[in-house]
């Protein structure tokens, strides 16, 4: 017997990631994510599975399971004892170590992320390093006696360490001693971008690539060496297969902040100078050298448009066999005929991912994989090279969030969400990555679990118990247009499990943030509170969404609140025509981010909404071009900076046409969210309130742009019943039906 879902079952949920199989394909580690309670936080373990002991890639059935077959392994066994904070495990080339990430003490002390390793037989895992500031990230060297780091620092001080007991030391109270003491918190900027959210005030740092020796029967913590100098920030750093040399995405150009483009950079690991691949034409990302290491492949765009509406393409860079003596690489656009996106744009309230998922050569070089978005769904694509034919190779209804490839082994590790559980790991049989279909249609093939050619298994899946016991709302999918001039979108609705047996129930309207971002069909916590609140739930991927090519996310790029408006209003009444069931007489609204900004211009512009919930949002863009983290990249999109456009940064901006409105509205924005910065719900709030609005404001301190996907969990459950009781006092009949 199963019962509605309630705010606190998000603490019995767990979230597995991370999926990466060894070198010998037998054993595949993720991290297990858990809630911590008590501690207000989250915790992490490194699980193992034993690949070895289910069926072989050969035995894997066609297609990709939906998520209700049989498990086909058994429970995966702890790595690392008890649960701390450890994350991106990567095994050592010979499979003989793991490295991770942990917040674990070093020798008794907190001093942030370090790296650490444990043998992958087991053992007791040890500390590499004792860096200020903690890192951000490592990969392994091929030859595995060097990992890279990336981490923070300034770049006049280079990298600087923990010294034994300084973390715990308290200095004398000289007078000089005092003066440091007393201000340290103060900041001195200099730089344009200064903050970033989730991070917070950078303090003068970059982002910085080093080196490090990994000798594991040695004692002591090996001393780090800069890879990469200067006041400019570095990205994905990964080294040739001969491990002489580093590629790295950055900008180093003169007044970097405000030029909105990365170059490909190659830094030797050895002696040598830096050399610039790209002439700054657009982004660089991810970086991936071929198994001959003549070549790099890597994501990026040409600037052919203002603002961020590019797709990001594959390209490949001809470095030659002595990169430093090459006077011509060709970068070249491999993907340019093809109105494919790479990467994964899904939005989840339920999950740790963990990082984007690498280009991911094969043996021969001939082929590069990676993912898509592609109609509410991320699959796995395989881009032929030198033609540039690219292929999915997955298919389904579902969000591949996680994907680690070894086509030499015929393997893949997949994290897996699905509309009934968002965490799970598959397997994947790679085999000759047959296409299913080619990418960038946007087709309803797409969504066809059976067009999926290669072979799929479930191997783990989380929160059985809880998703066992709770009855889930499983989303109906129908696409809507605004007119008929305009492109569909898709929609999904939600409806409680004895919908109709009372009448018709009220409806909330969910809109995503981004805005080139999408929602899938995927289980979203939120979503399920709502429709355990008797609510029917209406979300869609209106126009800017990601995942429909690229004219589709574009089509927002001269105004939020047109094209947009239309199309979220229309996916609600064709909701309310194909599901009589749900009273459009009592209906809600609310989003996050741009869905925030899209809220405060939908109660700005009609009045048939019972209610609205603005959260993290954008009111004002005029100042929020000053107080964002990234606010003075958005001057191409206003055609210039405010003062130079106004009357265009006014038109936009939701408080412009706010005067009039009656929707009573719930304001909820977090206190350190530097994307959207706190003084933008105040001036919405301001703005209703001054009115006589029915308005309330909730302010979540120490919490960034991303609270409700992993703020700490009290904050979580806080802000979803107040959500809850929001519609439920002002949409009438939640709960009688």
């Amino acid at each position: 017997m199963t019962r509605p879902m309630e705010p606190f079952d998000l603490l019995n949920f767990t979230f597995p990631a991370d999926p990466r199989i060894a070198p010998d394909g037998r054993r595949i580690v993720f991290v297990d994510h858990r809630v911590d309670p008590e501690g207000d936080g989250y915790k992490s373990a490194l699980m193992m599975l034993d690949a070895a002991s289910g069926p072989g890639p050969a035995d894997y059935p066609r297609g990709c399971p939906a998520g209700d077959g049989a498990v086909a392994f058994a429970r995966p066994r702890n790595f690392t004892a008890g649960y701390h904070r450890d994350t991106h495990p990567r095994w050592s080339p010979d499979g003989g170590h793991l490295a991770f990430l942990s917040k674990r003490p070093v020798d008794g002390e907190d001093i942030g992320t370090q790296l650490w390793f444990a043998p992958s037989d087991g053992g007791e895992p040890r500390p590499l390093t004792r860096i200020k500031g903690g890192i951000t990230g490592f990969c392994w060297s091929p030859t595995g006696d060097t990992l890279l780091l990336t981490l923070r620092c300034h770049p006049d001080r280079g990298v600087e360490e923990v010294a034994e007991g300084e973390a715990a030391a308290e200095g004398e109270n000289r007078l000089g001693e005092l003066y440091e003491k007393y201000n340290a918190d103060v900041r001195h900027i200099k730089n344009l971008l200064y903050k970033f959210d989730g991070t917070g005030f950078l303090e003068g740092k970059r982002s910085h690539v080093a080196a490090v020796a990994f000798e594991p029967d040695g004692t002591g913590f090996p001393k780090p060496r800069l890879v990469t100098e200067g006041d400019f920030d570095h990205a994905d750093p990964r080294p040739s297969p001969d491990g002489s040399w580093v590629a790295v995405a950055a900008c180093r150009e003169p007044d970097p902040d405000p030029k909105r483009f990365r170059d490909l950079w190659l830094f030797p690991l050895g002696e040598g100078e830096p050399v610039k691949v790209t002439e700054g034409i657009g982004d660089v990302s991810s970086p991936s050298w071929s198994p001959d290491g003549r070549r790099v492949a890597y994501l990026g765009f040409e600037r052919r448009r203002p603002g961020w509406y590019d797709h990001h393409r594959l390209w490949v860079a001809e470095v030659g066999e002595d990169p430093g003596s090459t006077k011509d690489f060709s970068p070249r656009e491999i993907t340019g005929d093809h109105d494919v996106a790479f990467g994964n744009n899904a939005i989840t309230d339920m999950g740790f991912s963990g990082p984007p998922m690498d280009l991911t050569w094969s043996p021969d070089g001939s082929a590069l994989f990676h993912w898509t978005s592609e109609r509410g769904t991320t699959q796995l694509l395989r881009t032929d090279l030198p033609d540039g034919r690219v292929e999915l190779i997955t298919s389904g209804d579902r969000a591949i969030f996680n994907a680690h490839l070894r086509p030499a082994l015929g393997l893949g590790a997949l994290g897996v969400a699905t509309a009934a559980n968002p965490g799970q790991i598959h397997l994947l049989a790679l085999g000759g990555a047959e296409g299913a279909m080619p990418a960038g249609d946007y087709g309803d093939r797409v969504l066809d679990a059976g067009a999926q050619r290669l072979g799929e298994i479930v191997a783990y899946r989380s929160s059985e118990e809880i998703l066992g016991s709770r009855f889930v709302a499983l989303p109906e999918r129908f696409t809507a247009r605004a007119d008929a001039e305009s492109p569909p979108v898709d929609c999904w609705v939600l409806l409680p499990e004895d919908a109709g047996e009372c009448g018709t129930i009220p409806v909330v309207l969910q809109i995503h943030g981004g805005p080139a971002a999408m929602y899938t069909g995927g289980f979203f916590f939120e979503f399920q509170l709502l429709v355990a609140a008797g609510f029917g739930v209406v979300f869609s991927n209106p126009r800017g969404s990601a995942g429909y090519g690229e004219d589709f996310r574009v089509a927002i790029q001269s105004g939020w609140g047109d094209v947009d408006y239309l199309d979220v209003m229309a996916a609600l009444d064709t909701a309310l025509e194909k599901y009589p069931v749900l009273d459009g007489d009592r209906a809600g609204v609310a989003g996050g981010s741009y869905g925030g900004y899209m809220t405060n211009w939908i109660i700005g512009h009609t009045d048939r909404f019972r209610a609205a919930i603005t959260m993290r949002c954008v009111s004002n863009i005029y100042s929020f071009w000053g107080t964002c983290d990234l606010g003075p990249l958005w001057s191409d999109m206003y055609d210039g900076r405010p003062w130079e456009n106004p009357e265009k940064y006014h038109q936009q901006s939701p408080v412009r046409h706010m005067e009039g409105v009656t929707t009573p509205t719930l304001v909820i924005h977090s206190e350190e969210d530097h994307r959207c910065p706190v003084e933008q719900g105040e001036q919405g709030y301001n703005t209703l309130k001054s009115q006589g609005v029915e308005t309330e404001f909730i302010r979540y301190p120490g919490e960034s742009h991303g609270l409700s996907r992993g703020g700490r969990p009290w904050h979580r459950i806080h802000r979803l019943e107040r959500i809850l009781e929001w519609f439920e006092r002002f949409v009438p009949g939640t709960l009688e039906g």
